[in-house]
């Protein structure tokens, strides 16, 4: 397991000073930039018996029961919805039955205290990692807050969270922050040509920047929806409301949220500044909607909107929110 390029500075800092980390650290930085992917870096290189200037050597019993993901002295924590794998029927098919949790829930954390008293298998560290940790459910927070307070020795927990300011005050001050910055642009467009990604510029600028997100957004299926919303809200009479919500499901709707944020980020550049970030291509359409826009009804949306995005994973219905959030779009931009 390895961090990408832009955050091995990063890594390789905290790496050589294992014996002085913290006992918790939350990462935090724009999402889909590598935040994961270096948080379980760090925690290799924690654990590595070998460790080559302080970096996992990738050789030692300890890296390879890492790589295999069954290290006795590493926990991740995630919602269950978040796996890779759902749990299927012997038809291949996923269980009705089972609806699996957007959160971290209260009993992944208790399940924990075995994990966190006993000792070490290989007398070393032990990590946990959880992520995202906005996720956590707030007993669940509560309860992981007497970990963070009482670690025993050689213990790193590390929380990774693209919305920080959503964590108990009481947890963010357990921790250490550590803000993973987002690449340089001409570095990420390195990466996503090295990943045979189309168009890399568009999907980078539509991405804020961030080329794990732009390489996902250059799918065909999230391309044809960013198509698909994006040229709704660039309608000059506004958005369909009724027709157009009523095609938008549980897994487009969080999409849905992304784009009307970027779409109102640069409606308010293009009023202010003259120029937009996210949709340059799109700029035409931009600067006709945002004449007739309604500054401060812009700003109200856009906090709603972060409000939205933390309601987009959990159950409702989809439908009714993506209504009210095109009707709000619809007032701020009369004109």
């Amino acid at each position: 397991m390895s961090a990408f390029a832009w955050h091995r500075a990063a890594l390789e800092a905290l790496a050589l000073n294992r014996e002085r980390l913290p006992h918790a650290l939350l990462i935090h930085g724009r999402a889909g930039i590598g935040k994961t992917e270096f948080a379980r870096a760090l925690a290799q290189s924690v654990l590595c018996e070998a460790p080559e200037l302080g970096m996992a050597c990738g050789g030692c019993a300890s890296c390879h029961w890492f790589s295999q993901g069954n290290h006795p002295d590493y926990r991740e924590i995630f919602p269950e919805a978040a796996a890779e794998d759902e749990e299927e029927s012997e038809e291949g098919s996923a269980r009705p039955d089972k609806a699996k949790s957007w959160v971290i829930r209260i009993d992944q954390i208790r399940a924990l205290s075995d994990f966190i008293a006993l000792s070490t298998h290989r007398a070393g560290f032990r990590v946990l990692f959880l992520h995202p940790a906005e996720a956590l459910h707030p007993a669940a927070a509560n309860a992981l807050l007497k970990t963070l307070e009482e670690p025993p020795p050689g213990t790193l927990i590390m929380l990774v969270s693209d919305q920080p300011a959503r964590l108990l005050a009481t947890i963010r001050s357990r921790c250490r922050m550590l803000l993973l910055p987002t690449p340089a642009r001409e570095a990420a467009l390195e990466w996503l040509k090295a990943q045979a990604v189309a168009e890399p510029e568009v999907v980078l600028a539509a991405a804020g920047g961030a080329p794990l997100l732009a390489c996902e957004l250059a799918q065909p299926q999230q391309a044809e929806l960013r198509a698909r919303i994006l040229g709704e809200l660039s309608r000059p009479a506004g958005a369909d409301v009724l027709h157009f919500a009523a095609s938008i499901d549980r897994e487009a709707l969080e999409r849905m949220i992304y784009w009307l944020q970027t779409w109102v980020h640069d409606l308010v550049r293009a009023r202010l500044a003259g120029d937009v970030r996210h949709h340059p291509a799109l700029a035409a359409a931009l600067k006709a909607r945002a004449r007739g826009a309604d500054l401060e009804a812009l700003f109200d949306l856009d906090r709603e909107l972060t409000s939205a995005r933390g309601l987009a994973s959990h159950p409702l219905n989809p439908r009714l929110l993506a209504e009210h959030l095109l009707m709000a779009y619809n007032r701020a931009t009369r004109g």
